[in-house]
This record gives C-alpha cells, structure tokens and sequence, in this order.
C-alpha cells in the first residue's frame, strides 16, 4: 500500500502533467477540452480528499497548533489553487494569458507540493498517533476515489463555452 505522501505527490504530479500538456503548441481542440477537464477533476478530487482526510485527523486526533495552522494553509493553497483554475478557463485557449494562466497554476501547484512534503506530511507523522497517520493514506485513496466518483466529467469544452464569459463582460 502506498503511504499517504506517495498518494499525494503522485496527485500533485499528475496535475503537473496535466497542466503541461495545455501548453502543447500542436495539441489539437478536443485533446485540449479532454485535457482541461481532466485537470479540472484531478485538481478538485485531490483538494477535496485531502482537505476531509486531513480536517477529520485534526479532530480525532488535535496536533499541536502549529501543526493545525499547517493544515490550514494547505487549505488556503487548495482554494487559490481552484481560483486560479476558474481564471484559466475564463480565458481563450492557447492565448499569452491562457499560457501564463497555466504558468501561474503550476506555480502554485509545485509550490503548494513542496510545502506539503516539506512540512505538512512531516508534521503530521511527527505528531499524529503512528496507526492514526497510518491510516491517512487508506482514507485519501478511499474519499479521492468517492470524489472522483461524485465529480461528472463537464463534457467537451467548446473554445466559444470558454470565451463566452470573456465576451458577455464585454
């Protein structure tokens, strides 16, 4: 079974990739909209489950303030994250904004990555009970799961559903 940071690194990678490919020059329209969605689910499953895992350890377990203060701004990076998200598919494909839209999400990404596995993931085995921090990684596998599970792929994303926001605050 992998461990919880496993889990993890290999959610933030994955969006990472996803992320990447958006910027492909030759990625043809409707590999772009799968490839969007894609990152789109990857990116509110992981926040989601990681956010009800790691909220209901705080409570079962209460860390130190610090520790819960950790918590938080893994919190605080999932919702930038998401708004970052939002400003990305308010913009027109393939544009310098749409470019340095996905630049700014990878940013945050890899930075919201290092911090978790720097500190959050350390944290949280230094001061949780050891079967407690154990079974983080079978709750984030099973609740990522449910999410994805709950999340509807949007379907196709049409290059005018995306610009049409951009084009009714005209």
């Amino acid at each position: 079974m992998p461990t919880f940071l496993q889990l993890v690194r290999r959610d933030h990678d994955d969006l990472e990739t996803g992320l990447r490919e958006l910027v492909q020059p030759r990625l043809p329209t409707s590999d772009l909209c799968d490839a969007l969605d894609g990152v789109r689910l990857a990116l509110s499953a992981h926040a989601e489950a990681e956010d009800i895992v790691l909220y209901a350890a705080l409570v079962d377990y209460t860390p130190p303030a610090f520790v819960q203060q950790l918590v938080a701004e893994a919190r605080r990076a999932h919702l930038a994250q998401e708004s970052a998200f939002t400003g990305l598919v308010r913009t027109t494909p393939k544009s310098a904004t749409w470019r340095g839209r996905v630049q700014h999400l990878l940013d945050l990404i890899r930075r919201h990555a290092v911090h978790e596995e720097r500190e959050v993931i350390p944290a949280l085995r230094d001061h949780l009970p050891i079967a407690g921090y154990a079974r983080l990684a079978g709750a984030f596998a099973t609740e990522r799961l449910r999410q994805l599970a709950a999340l509807l792929p949007s379907g196709v994303y049409a290059l005018d559903d995306l610009a049409a926001p951009r084009l009714a605050a005209s």
